[in-house]
């Protein structure tokens, strides 16, 4: 039977909580990271056992944890959220393409 697996993130921590496909009964591990809020958790598609936990503090801000082991151990991979590479362009209204930018003040740049 395939197992079924649901991530939860909260202001306490996270939760990992796991069944089998008929879904009568759960077990839960948790809290992961207590004391930390978590906003968000994901799965890779291409590895089920690598998960990744994003974790907030107001004191050390945000931290990406990711496990490859189904969540037994965590290692932080960094808070660098910049994309890396040529952003390349998008297709205007009328068809044609535009590179991306934007303006600090909120509103479109056009060309």
């Amino acid at each position: 039977m395939s197992e079924v697996r649901v991530l939860v993130g909260t202001q306490k921590g996270a939760f990992i909580l796991t069944s089998d496909a008929k879904r009568s009964s759960w077990d839960v591990r948790g809290p992961l990271f207590a004391g930390w809020e978590i906003y968000h958790m994901n799965g890779s598609p291409a590895d089920p056992q690598r998960l990744y936990a994003s974790q907030s503090n107001g004191w050390f801000g945000q931290v990406i944890q990711r496990s490859n082991d189904g969540g037994q151990t965590w290692e932080a991979v960094g808070n660098k959220f910049a994309y890396e590479g040529v952003p390349g362009t998008h297709q205007w209204y009328d068809g044609t393409q535009h590179p991306w930018d934007s303006n600090v003040s909120g509103s479109c740049n056009r060309r």
